[in-house]
Order: C-alpha cells, then sequence, then structure tokens
C-alpha cells in the first residue's frame, strides 16, 4: 500500500484499513461455504488525498488552537515566527503599528485582555516594538485565542483570552532547537530524567545595537535597546491520570532614548517574573487542574535633565490559587487572588522644587466561582449555560459581579454555528500617556473612584468546510457595550508639574464596539494561508469637557485586509509573505499655533478627529531546510519587514526649530532584513 504526502488524514486510511478487513472477512465466511463459488484478490490499492499543512483551528465559537511545532512552516519575520505577532494577522483583532504592541481584538483595548502561561497571567507580554512577544513558542505546544466572553471560565476581563500551553508529554529522548539570527537568538532543549519526568529549558536574547545600531535613530537621536526571557519548566507523570507541573518564566526589557534637543534621557527596565505550580488530573472521564503561583510585573522609568532626574516607578504582584474541575456536561472552578499594587508615583534627585508623590502601595483580594452545564437539545443543537460569581475586596471597598452567560450551538459537518451573549466585569485597568504598549503604562485598581469596568457582548459564529476539508470559510459578527472606562489625557512631561497626580488625569465613560469579520483559508496543498477583512467600530464617549460626545478609539482601524500565504516548492525550500492593509489610527489635530512669551499655545481641534493615512505593509520570507547525515534538521530563514520599504504614518509630532510645523513619524527601519539559522536535535 503506498501513501503519498498529499495524504489529507489518518482517518481515511483507517476507514480503509477497516473496511478491507470487513471484506476481507466476509470473502473467507463465504468462501468457506463454498470454496468453489468464486474468488478475490487484491494486489495493491492507493490511496490519495491532501496533507492539512494548517497550524490552526478554528472552532464554531471563533477560538484559535495554534500547533506552535506547525507555526516555523509560517513565514518567518526578523528570523522568528512569533505566536503574538501572528495573531495580529487574525480576523478580529486590529493590527497595531511598529510603535505599539499588544492586540485589540473585537474592538477593545489590550487592556482588556488576559495573556497567561498555562492560566497564570502575565502582565505585559509584549517586548518593545511589538516584534516579539513574551512567548518564546519552541517552548510551547498550542497557543489559544478565545476572541471574547465564550464561557463562564473565561477570566475577568472584557476582552480576548490568550493562552501557552506546554506539551504535558514524556519524551524518551533529548531532543530541541537552536536559533540564531541577525537580531535574536534563542535556544531550546527537553531533557528526559528517568521515563516519568521531562524537563524543558528555553533561553532567548536580542542584540539589535549591534547591527543595527546605525539605522535605530528618531529625528536624530539614537535608540538602545535589548531584551532576553527564559522558560523552565518540569513535568513529571507519578502515575496514569496525573501530572505535575512546575513552571518557571523571567523576562526583562533595556532601553534607553538620547533626546538631544531637550537635553534629556530617557532609560527604562522593565519585565515579568513568575513561578507556577500546577496539577493535573485526568482519569475515567474527570479533568481537573489544580494550580497556585506568583507572578510580578515592574517597571522601572527613568528621565535624565540638566540637573534633575525624575523616576517612575510601578509595579504589581499576585498570588493566586485556583481549581477547574470538568465531568461529564459539568464544569466548576474557583479563582482566589491577592493583589499587591504600586501604582506610578515620581520621585526625583537634584535641584528642583517639587515634592515627591509616592502612591500607596494597594492590597486587593479578589474571589471568583463559576459553573457551566452543556445540554443537548436535538441531534445537532446544545446550548451551554454559565454563571460567574465574584468579589473584589479593597479596604473597606467590596464589589460584587454576578456574570451570566449563554450559548447555543449547531454543528452539522460540514457547517458550524454558535450564538453567545455574556455579561463580564473587570477589577484591574491599565493605563498610562501612552497607548503604544510602552512599560510607562501601569496597573491600578478599582476603588471609591473606579467603579469595576463591566461588558454586554453579543457574538454569532459560523465556520464551514469545503471539498473536503480543503477550504474553510469562517464569520463572526459582533456587538459589545462596555461601562465604566478610563482613559488617561496626560503626556510624559506632566509629572514635571509639582501638581502632579495621576487621577486626576484620568477621564470617565463608557463604550460602544461592533462589527463584523470573514476569512477564508486553504488549508491543504502546498499553497496555504488566509485572507480576511474585519469591520470594526470601537466607539467611546467620555464626560469631561474638550472630549467629544461620542468619538473614535485610538486604536480603531474600520477597515482592516490580512493576508497570509506560505508556498511549499519541495521538501527544502518554501516562501512566505503576509500582507496587511488597515485605515489610519485616529488623532486630534492641531487648529491653530500662537506665541505667548515665546512659549507656544496650541489650539487643538476635537478630539480623534482626524486620521493617519491608511497603514500597508509587505513581508517575504524564504526558508531553506535540509537534513544532516545524523537525520537532524537544519534551516535558513531569509526575511525582509516592509519589503515595498513604505514610510506609514505612526503618529504626528510638533517639530518646533526654525521652523513651527506638525510632521508625521514614521518606523525608524524603512525595511528590515534578518537572515536566520536553526538547527533541531
Amino acid at each position: 500500500m503506498h501513501l503519498y504526502d498529499e495524504m489529507e488524514g489518518y482517518n481515511l486510511l483507517f476507514f480503509l484499513l477497516l473496511t478491507l478487513s470487513a471484506l476481507s472477512s466476509s470473502v473467507d465466511a463465504l468462501a468457506q461455504e463454498d470454496e468453489s463459488a468464486w474468488s478475490l484478490s487484491l494486489d495493491s490499492i492507493t490511496v490519495k488525498g491532501s496533507l492539512n499543512r494548517s497550524p490552526v483551528k478554528i472552532d464554531s465559537e471563533g477560538t484559535v488552537v495554534w500547533d506552535m511545532a506547525e507555526l516555523n512552516m509560517m513565514p518567518q519575520m526578523l528570523g522568528v515566527a512569533d505566536p503574538i505577532h501572528y495573531a495580529q494577522m487574525l480576523p478580529y483583532i486590529q493590527t497595531n503599528n511598529e510603535y505599539k504592541s499588544g492586540l485589540n481584538i473585537e474592538g477593545c483595548d489590550n487592556q482588556h485582555n488576559s495573556f497567561t502561561l498555562n492560566g497564570v497571567p502575565l502582565f505585559n507580554v509584549n517586548h518593545l516594538l511589538g516584534f516579539f512577544s513574551a512567548f518564546n513558542s519552541s517552548h510551547f505546544s498550542t497557543m489559544s485565542i478565545s476572541k471574547g466572553i465564550t464561557s463562564a471560565e473565561s477570566t475577568n476581563r472584557l476582552g480576548g483570552q490568550i493562552d501557552m500551553r506546554p506539551d504535558t508529554n514524556i519524551q524518551d529522548s533529548i531532543n530541541g532547537r537552536i536559533s540564531l539570527g541577525l537580531i535574536s537568538s534563542q535556544g531550546t532543549i527537553r531533557l528526559p530524567i528517568g521515563n516519568k519526568t521531562v524537563l524543558t529549558a528555553s533561553l532567548r536574547g536580542s542584540y539589535m545595537n549591534v547591527l543595527y545600531s546605525s539605522w535605530m535613530k528618531a529625528d536624530g537621536n539614537q535608540i538602545t535597546y535589548s531584551f532576553y526571557d527564559s522558560n523552565i519548566t518540569l513535568i513529571t507523570c507519578p502515575k496514569t491520570g496525573h501530572n505535575l507541573i512546575l513552571d518557571y518564566y523571567n523576562g526583562k526589557d533595556m532601553a534607553k532614548f538620547e533626546e538631544k534637543h531637550y537635553l534629556a534621557n530617557l532609560k527604562d527596565h522593565w519585565g515579568n517574573t513568575m513561578g507556577a505550580m500546577h496539577w493535573l488530573y485526568d482519569y475515567n472521564g474527570v479533568f481537573s487542574h489544580s494550580k497556585a503561583y506568583i507572578t510580578n510585573y515592574s517597571n522601572k522609568f527613568r528621565l535624565d535633565m540638566q540637573e534633575i532626574t525624575f523616576y517612575l516607578p510601578s509595579s504589581i504582584t499576585d498570588f493566586g490559587i485556583g481549581n477547574k474541575t470538568k465531568w461529564n456536561h459539568f464544569s466548576l472552578g474557583l479563582d482566589v487572588i491577592w493583589h499587591y499594587i504600586n501604582p506610578q508615583s515620581i520621585e526625583h534627585e537634584g535641584d528642583f522644587l517639587l515634592t515627591d508623590k509616592k502612591a500607596e502601595s494597594v492590597n486587593s483580594y479578589e474571589t471568583t466561582v463559576f459553573g457551566t452545564y452543556k445540554h443537548s437539545l436535538f441531534k445537532h443543537i446544545y446550548i451551554t449555560a454559565g454563571l460567574r460569581g465574584s468579589i473584589y475586596i479593597i479596604g473597606k471597598k467590596t464589589f460584587h459581579g454576578v456574570d451570566p452567560s449563554m450559548q447555543i450551538h449547531y454543528e452539522a459537518q460540514p457547517f458550524n454555528l454558535s450564538a453567545s451573549y455574556a455579561i463580564r466585569h473587570q477589577y484591574l485597568f491599565q493605563t498610562g500617556f501612552t497607548d503604544s504598549g510602552m512599560p510607562t503604562e501601569y496597573w491600578i485598581s478599582s476603588n471609591n473612584d473606579l467603579r469595576p469596568q463591566y461588558i454586554h457582548d453579543f457574538s454569532l459564529n459560523t465556520v464551514s468546510y469545503w471539498q473536503r476539508n480543503k477550504y474553510e470559510v469562517s464569520a463572526s459578527l459582533f456587538y459589545k457595550r462596555l461601562y465604566n472606562q478610563i482613559g488617561n489625557r496626560g503626556s510624559v512631561l506632566d509629572f514635571i508639574n509639582n501638581l502632579y497626580d495621576n487621577n486626576n488625569l484620568l477621564t470617565h465613560g463608557k463604550g460602544e464596539n461592533y462589527g463584523f469579520s470573514i476569512a477564508i483559508r486553504k488549508r491543504t496543498g502546498k499553497l496555504t494561508g488566509w485572507l480576511s477583512y474585519t469591520f470594526t467600530h470601537a466607539k467611546r464617549s467620555f464626560k469631561q469637557n474638550g472630549y467629544a460626545t461620542n468619538y473614535p478609539a485610538s486604536h480603531e482601524r474600520p477597515h482592516e485586509l490580512n493576508g497570509v500565504a506560505t508556498y511549499s516548492i519541495n521538501k527544502h525550500w518554501n516562501f512566505g509573505g503576509t500582507l496587511v492593509w488597515a485605515t489610519g489610527t485616529p488623532y486630534t489635530p492641531i487648529k491653530s499655533l500662537f506665541l505667548i512669551n515665546n512659549n507656544i499655545a496650541i489650539n487643538y481641534g476635537e478630539y480623534n478627529s482626524a486620521r493617519l493615512n491608511s497603514y500597508m505593509r509587505l513581508d517575504i520570507s524564504a526558508n531553506y531546510r535540509w537534513k544532516s547525515k545524523s537525520n537532524r534538521e537544519h534551516g535558513i530563514n531569509l526575511s525582509f519587514y516592509n519589503v515595498t520599504c513604505r514610510r506609514n504614518d505612526l503618529f504626528y509630532y510638533l517639530h518646533a526649530r526654525k521652523v513651527i510645523e506638525l510632521r508625521p513619524t514614521s518606523f525608524i527601519f524603512k525595511v528590515l532584513p534578518s537572515v536566520n539559522y536553526h538547527f533541531n536535535f
């Protein structure tokens, strides 16, 4: 029997073998009854199909599960195929520009999302510029992306849920991957310890300053940047159905910006540290996941000016325990978290009339219980009902949240459909004087002045398969009402003011997100990839004077088109490309300028009433792979970021030198080439 490389799946082969076996048994029985009646001879059978090369699986609820082992088949930008970078290419997720990081899912802010390592939260997952996330793809097995509140199990956040999950299989031999590039390098090793334990360790670091320092300039000012991160995971299986997982993560970013025109230097160190212990029980139809963890994010922002230095430290630390148990049609869970928050505050050194205003540390307690029940109504229709209750205590103030959720599903291949409604509360918020994902954004808690945010979420999702699963068509329709939203109207120099108080810079209001997305994905063959279109409106309404009654959120891109393609010529060569076109993001225009005592006074127009020019970027890559005599895979990747050298507007700034004018700012690199070598062992 010959099986070609294009085989669609092993299910077809298994079915044929089972059929042939049954046929053979029938023939033998008939032959015994009358051996002279007839005979049957099968010489050979050829089975043809198509190999599913797609690393992405999308269910009827719109949840994406991404196989990290197959992610390296995707186009590799800057030598790596970063999972969060490619998450931005999915439908319903808005693309960020080069100076912004994070994800905007169905019109929600990045602070509404939950980023976790096997269910344990991290508070700032993106390294600077958004090219690299804190997630080293070679360390994990899958990435799960839930685009909204899919059930009562979803965390206390208004947006999406992104979870990186380790491989719990116990390997019997040493294996790993090493990747060396011009911008960064990384390595992962899996080391079996006996026949029931495996240790996985990963390390990654960047050194952009070595080769790209002459390019890393903005308006003539030098930028210096580097980062590193590490993961260690120990998995042991003491007996059947039990897994004990010990997990550790540490990442650090270091950046420096020299502003010669203002005789100022900005320096910043920030990063995450996480340690967790998990116990997984999976036996006789019962699955249970218990965890205990500590996770910390801290930021040390520093501004050096003539004869004075300013500091803006902030941090958040969580201690948590939790359990989720599934049995039959039921799912029950409990989460208890203690938050220790140091909000952003100002400290200084030098000769300057400013009183340090160190914000008081905040302790809060968050307890959540939830349950879901799945019930079949008809042959292809079932419902999932859930209830999530939460209590949040800060000082003498207590907040409660009662969050119901309901989903109805229709599943009948090749067409699946689901409709859902849910309410969710969020008690921790991120804010700052920029929405660029910079570390100057900090976390604050609900209190007497900041009510918990909550959302009403409606969605309709469908996915269907055509031509024997060769093509996948998915679509979604959503509407969200957001309450108790906050914004920050401050700037980087506000904290120099002696009256600086970050609470006075916060605005309060509500929001509305609505839109739809559609995607067509080719899952098999030499050419794979997808093309998606997303329409999104994210409106915000704030009460403060100077703000329009209803204006677009700063991240809103009403129209966005994404294309991802990979073409495999043979087992050695494959080529890839990604294309992004999107509407420009909003900004507040300047109506007029005038001088008062040689100081520039600005008269602004309506908030976010103008838009940047549209954003477009084409990235391409080429991969060559080969195997050595020892059957180890080697590969070289050549990639070009923004190969068309398009100058995309990132934001406008006031340029005041010989001539006062409003100028657009573009990314420091017109095109960013990179070469990367990898070795699998």
